[in-house]
């Protein structure tokens, strides 16, 4: 009796997984206000909204992301201009399948010195245990820091409903941070992804 309350427990899993990351590439939608401009999926007024994520144990994630301590940190403590934010779950096979040319983006970011302060990455698995976000690192090797959401209370906040999703948010001088990129579904080429985000965000 127990062991078919598991099997049912699992094979529900699986289909949630499955129809959650089946989205991404079946009609996975770009919402567009006036020409390149990507329309975010939050409110009008493209506010970001405000969350927390555990502070990595890496000393090298923490001096990425310009972080210390222990606890928690809010978004806006990253030191950065724009942060591309990736939403993405280890079972998704989307997810998968781009995750080298997600690297590409932060290989390409590292790789030019007026850019590489300016723009910083993160990723945060939707519906992911601890685990399952470090089983989605090693085995795809990600060099930058990524974060579980067990719960999905930070992909609502964030309005995703597919995976992956992609993120731009800018950080304003006056403190305040607005979305002004998001797009489900993968991406071609990691050159031109990088450059509509600079393009966008005004770094350029």
């Amino acid at each position: 009796m127990e062991k078919d309350k598991k099997r049912i427990a699992t094979i529900l899993f699986s289909l949630v997984m499955l129809l959650l990351c089946g989205c991404a590439s079946q009609g996975a939608k770009t919402f567009r206000v006036s020409g390149d401009q990507v329309k975010p999926a939050l409110d009008k007024n493209l506010s970001f909204p405000v969350f927390e994520l555990p502070i990595p144990q890496s000393e090298l994630e923490k001096s990425y992301l310009a972080i210390s301590g222990t606890g928690n940190f809010r978004v806006e403590q990253i030191k950065t201009q724009v942060l591309i934010i990736e939403v993405f779950n280890f079972y998704c096979p989307h997810c998968q399948r781009v995750a080298p040319r997600v690297n590409e983006i932060y290989q390409e970011i590292q790789g030019r010195p007026d850019m590489k302060e300016k723009i910083k990455m993160i990723g945060i698995g939707i519906g992911n245990s601890p685990y399952e976000v470090n089983s989605f690192r090693e085995k795809y090797q990600v060099p930058f820091p990524l974060f579980p959401d067990q719960s999905m209370s930070i992909s609502k906040m964030l309005g995703v409903q597919a995976t992956p999703t992609f993120i731009g948010v800018k950080f304003n001088s006056k403190g305040s941070q607005e979305q002004f990129y998001f797009k489900a579904g993968e991406f071609q080429e990691a050159t031109q992804f990088l450059a509509e985000i600079i393009k966008l965000s005004g770094l350029e």
